[in-house]
């Protein structure tokens, strides 16, 4: 799997799956989003704002690369936000009850996709 809509489909999936509905509202990622285009948006907006700080930093201009810094700054945490909000939804379906304990010495390398 190499794109963000595979891996937001798959949780839509497993939630389905193993809570019997999907309801995206009462998870913390928003399965609304085209998430290809809502991360290349995110990291375009960062390169932007990166892309002006240097130009500020060969300009000399400390002010103007103090404030892209500070919207870099927003720009990264809106990333990790993003990835973050994933994370706890796969959290809380890791956490569900209805999964089988994993066996002692359980190899994951070892199992074959």
């Amino acid at each position: 799997m190499n794109d963000f809509e595979s891996v937001k489909n798959l949780i839509i999936q497993l939630v389905k799956e193993k809570t019997g509905s999907f309801d995206g509202n009462s998870l913390e990622a928003d399965y609304k989003l085209d998430w290809e285009a809502e991360l290349s948006e995110r990291l375009g907006n960062a390169f932007y704002n990166m892309s002006r700080a240097a130009s500020a930093k060969e300009n000399a201009d400390d002010v103007m690369l103090k404030v892209a810094l500070m919207n870099s700054r927003v720009d990264f945490m809106d990333l990790a936000n993003f990835f973050r909000d994933i994370y706890d939804d796969l959290d809380a379906l890791v956490k569900k009850p209805f999964w089988p304990e994993i066996p002692k010495g359980f190899d994951y390398e070892k199992v074959s996709d």
